[in-house]
């Protein structure tokens, strides 16, 4: 289906002005950018004053004032007007373009059958108070249904605090990504040092690194900066982080007790984790994504149906499921260094690392099983 975004006059007294921003995107632009993630062929506006705002490489499908005909003479069949200053959820134009077919309807008051997790209704922006609850609803919409229990009542709380004034900023999400990668890794090297307290500075470090480990996601896609590159760096930043510190911590505590035990566990743990994370990359470079939570490892997710429900075990799976997360771990790292029981948890990890490096072999198994079948 063919359809065109329409942004016509903004609702109250608002004037056009490149200085009003709502989490880092002036709103015609985000409506317009939202439009074409939706698979809009164009964007037209009423008022030519809009056009300079529109004016981003971000931006790659046309734009026109709505009284130029396209030129290749085609109709759209549907037409989404919306006033300029509206600040909807990113999914919305596409989900009102499938259910208009044909025709104009309005963005702002027509109703839409999919509510996407953590949506909110159109907000029309007007002044300085509207604008910053249009901006708390879109940051609050970059929290995930997969976030596990640290992220969904510590992290996500802190990082989306930070991203609203970061996307304020010149910084890109690459450059963040780097800068959060410099924080996991110094943490480690503090871990090294084998002392209580750089081990601890190190675990609050890898916690930070976690919290602001959503920084980059959340600039991303707030502001239509996602790239598969970005991807890659999130995913391949957060298992250096990762490995660095569980290495760090085996040597220090190496260093400090003598007991080359700790040393076998930080091989074990890191060993298992790289082997684990180079099979995840191989299926992510085919598939041509850098997103980790796109391999179907399938740990907590065993499906059920009315025919076969879920047995016991999957339903235990699903209830701990949140443990295997890396906002868990992580967390518990730093309760275990202020504990001062940094040893025993790297012993858990490592048994963790077995099981999830287990987990992958079953994984890659059971596709390769449903490959087999598919070709015969």
């Amino acid at each position: 289906m063919s359809w065109v975004l329409r942004l016509i006059a903004a609702e109250g007294d608002v004037k056009v002005t490149p200085a009003r921003r709502v989490a880092g995107l002036t709103m015609p632009l985000r409506l317009a950018l939202s439009a074409q993630a939706g698979g809009a062929a164009r964007v037209e506006v009423q008022d030519p004053a809009l056009l300079p705002l529109l004016r981003d490489p971000r931006l790659r499908i046309p734009v026109s004032p709505a009284t130029d005909p396209p030129a290749d003479d085609s109709s759209p069949d549907a037409i989404v007007e919306s006033p300029w200053n509206l600040v909807s959820h990113r999914d919305r134009p596409k989900a009102l373009a499938a259910a208009r077919p044909q025709g104009t309807s309005s963005l702002a008051s027509c109703a839409v059958d999919h509510e996407p997790p953590f949506g909110f209704d159109p907000i029309v922006v007007t002044d300085g108070r509207s604008a910053w609850d249009a901006e708390s609803a879109l940051l609050h919409s970059l929290r995930k249904v997969q976030d596990g229990w640290t992220s969904t009542w510590l992290n996500r709380y802190v990082s989306l605090f930070l991203s609203r004034w970061l996307v304020r900023t010149p910084l890109r999400p690459n450059q963040v990504s780097i800068g959060i990668l410099a924080v996991g890794l110094f943490g480690a090297w503090l871990a090294t040092r084998g002392t209580y307290w750089t081990m601890l500075a190190g675990a609050f470090l890898f916690q930070l690194q976690s919290i602001l480990d959503g920084c980059d996601g959340e600039m991303s896609r707030v502001t239509y900066r996602g790239s598969h590159l970005g991807e890659w760096f999130d995913t391949v930043g957060d298992d250096l982080t990762n490995y660095g510190f569980f290495a760090g911590t085996a040597w220090g505590l190496y260093v400090s007790t003598g007991w080359w035990g700790y040393l076998v566990a930080g091989a074990v743990t890191v060993g298992c984790g790289a082997i684990t994370s180079g099979i995840e990359y191989r299926y992510l470079w085919k598939i041509g994504s850098g997103d980790l939570l796109k391999y179907p490892l399938g740990v907590g997710k065993a499906p059920g149906t009315a025919e076969t429900p879920k047995g016991k075990l999957a339903r235990f799976f699903d209830a701990i499921s949140p443990l295997f997360k890396r906002d868990t771990f992580v967390f518990l790292t730093l309760v275990g260094a202020a504990a001062g029981l940094l040893g025993p948890f790297l012993i858990a990890f490592a048994l963790g690392g077995v099981g999830i490096f287990v987990a992958v072999i079953k994984a890659e198994i059971r596709m390769a099983g449903e490959r087999a079948r598919a070709k015969g």
